[in-house]
C-alpha cells in the first residue's frame, strides 16, 4: 500500500485542533477538491459512522467510514465506495489524522494511503496517487491551518 504523510505543529492544545478537525461540515472550507461532507443516515461522529464527501463536481462522491475515533488524538477513515473515475482501480484507501500534545501545543500528522486492485492497478494507484497526494498534502495542511486561525479568532 502506498502511503504519504505530512505533519504540522500548532500553538494550541490537541482538544482545540480536534474540535476544528471534526467539524465535518466545515471540511469544504479547507479540504481541497471537496465541496460538501455529510453523514450518511444522520450518523453522529464516532467509530462506525459513514461520511459522504462530494467532489468539486457535486455529482462525484466518495463514501468513507470512520474506523477509529479516539478523541482528541486519532481519526481514521477508510474508503468504502466512490463513483470517481479512479474508483475501479482502488482496492483500499484510508485517511488518518493523528494529534499529539506537546509542551508548546500539539502536532497534527495527516496520512493518506491507497492500494490498487492487482499489480497493474497497484502501480496505477501508486503513481497517480503519489504525485497527486504529494501536491495535495501541503495544500491541505496550509488550508487547515488557515481554518484553525479563523476558528480561534471566532472563539
Amino acid at each position: 500500500m502506498a502511503s504519504y504523510f505530512i505533519s504540522q505543529d500548532y500553538d494550541a492544545p490537541a482538544d482545540f485542533i480536534w474540535s476544528v478537525l471534526t467539524d465535518f461540515t466545515s471540511w469544504p472550507q479547507w479540504f481541497p477538491q471537496v465541496s460538501a461532507v455529510r453523514f450518511a443516515n444522520g450518523d453522529a461522529p464516532a467509530a462506525g459512522a459513514e461520511l459522504i464527501a462530494s467532489g468539486e463536481d457535486p455529482s462525484v462522491w466518495t463514501r468513507w467510514q470512520i474506523v477509529e475515533w479516539a478523541a482528541p488524538s486519532l481519526l481514521v477513515c477508510e474508503h468504502i465506495d466512490s463513483n470517481s473515475p479512479a474508483a475501479p482501480h482502488v482496492h483500499a484507501a484510508y485517511l488518518q489524522f493523528a494529534l499529539a500534545d506537546d509542551a508548546d501545543g500539539c502536532t497534527l500528522e495527516v496520512e493518506i494511503g491507497a492500494q490498487g486492485r492487482g499489480i497493474v492497478s497497484d502501480f496505477f494507484v501508486g503513481v497517480t496517487l503519489g504525485s497527486e497526494v504529494r501536491r495535495l498534502l501541503p495544500r491541505l495542511v496550509d488550508a487547515f491551518s488557515d481554518h484553525v486561525v479563523r476558528a480561534a479568532a471566532g472563539r
